[in-house]
């Protein structure tokens, strides 16, 4: 049989046991800690194992977090055969033992025992554009979150502060704005007139300028003789701050995103569907990476979590079946939005008819946008193995 090194992957070290053939352990279980001296200890024990046995050693790992990506490069770089488990088929296959045992040692007993018994699959490697936009979608979402979060706090404090304000701009968090309203707090717009110019620039007409001018020095004189708190005008300044920067990098990351997209023809195709933009059909893209790596569009639809959970046992079958949601949550949460954009206005004929089809079924809102949602992958899938665009 071929060696085999079980790596128990945490965060900043790994557990490995390597082993000569099943059941045979090879030296004993050594930490390797994640940096170039532990990765080098690692492949020196790969060297030792090949030249004992005369065979490549498989690596066994399991995908855990973000952790095992740099293990991962290592071994990719040194040429070594590795295979990735799923955490929910790692956690099924310790469950068959008898025994209760959860240590870092048995958990990489358990990853060659998976090889050797023939449940472990090769893993397939896809383009590196993919996990580039897979970087930039994710963190693009989670900067949104705080960017989103400082705005509902900046409006709290500018109900308290300055009131007025709100109203003068269409939209409130907009950098002119956010400038002008900069300039204000910080007793700074003696000139009103000279403020809005700098600001706005010369993309505005003379008219739009001589209104806005006219109701901010209206505003800037009430304000000034009210009586507001010092430490909240602060905390405000703070909040604008924080949101003048947070739109920089949002649209820093979106430039990003657009230079890697366009390496991938996949982000054109899922963009013809109606109602999916831009950062959808990134994010889609992204999640879903190399399609090829999916048998059929159902595998696809259990990797999103939107496959139904069947229970069933003796005469008794559960007529109530949630979706498993054991998949990516992020590419569930960007087909419910692409439903929810498909449907606004009828954008998408074919969702659009399919939801109103189950909604005469009698089935709940929600219900129907997850069958919404399933529906969408499948046409997904169709596309990106066909490489054409979306077809209405």
């Amino acid at each position: 049989m071929q060696p085999v090194v079980g790596v128990d992957v945490a965060k900043g070290f790994s557990v490995v046991q390597a082993f000569m053939r099943r059941n045979e352990p090879f030296g004993r279980t050594e930490t390797v800690q994640h940096g170039e001296q532990g990765f080098e200890q690692l492949g020196d024990m790969l060297g030792v194992l090949k030249h004992e046995s005369g065979v490549e050693p498989i690596v066994v790992l399991e995908a855990t977090g973000h952790y095992h990506r740099s293990l991962v490069g290592y071994l990719k770089r040194g040429g070594w055969i590795y295979y990735i488990v799923n955490p929910l088929q790692a956690k099924r296959a310790k469950g068959t033992q008898l025994r209760k045992v959860k240590t870092d040692a048995a958990d990489a007993w358990h990853l060659a025992e998976m090889y050797y018994r023939g449940d472990v699959k090769a893993h397939r490697d896809w383009d590196e554009s993919y996990t580039e936009l897979q970087h930039l979608t994710r963190q693009h979402e989670f900067v949104t979150g705080m960017y989103v979060q400082a705005k509902l706090n900046s409006r709290a404090l500018l109900e308290q502060v300055f009131p007025d304000f709100i109203g003068l701009f269409y939209n409130l968090y907009s950098s002119t704005a956010l400038k002008v309203l900069q300039r204000c707090l910080a007793n700074n717009a003696e000139d009103v007139e000279a403020l809005i110019h700098e600001c706005v620039g010369k993309s505005r007409s003379k008219g739009w300028m001589a209104a806005k001018t006219e109701r901010l020095r209206g505003l800037m004189l009430g304000w000034n003789t009210q009586a507001r708190s010092h430490s909240q005008s602060i905390a405000l300044t703070s909040m604008i701050a924080l949101l003048l920067e947070f739109d920089k990098q949002l649209s820093h990351l979106e430039k990003q995103m657009e230079e890697v997209a366009g390496e991938l023809p996949e982000v054109e195709w899922v963009k013809s569907i109606p109602g999916v933009g831009d950062k959808l059909a990134a994010a889609i893209v992204a999640e879903v990476g190399d399609v090829s790596q999916f048998r059929d569009a159902k595998q696809l639809v259990a990797y999103a979590g939107l496959d139904p959970g069947i229970y069933s046992s003796g005469k008794f079958t559960a007529t109530s079946n949630r979706i498993t949601k054991r998949g990516s949550k992020r590419l569930r949460r960007a087909l419910y939005l692409a439903v929810q954009c498909g449907l606004r206005r009828s954008a998408n004929s074919r969702i659009s008819h399919y939801y109103a089809k189950k909604r005469k079924e009698g089935k709940p809102y929600k219900v129907t946008v997850i069958a919404c949602a399933n529906k969408l992958l499948h046409h997904i899938y169709a596309i990106l193995m066909k490489g054409t665009p979306y077809k209405t």
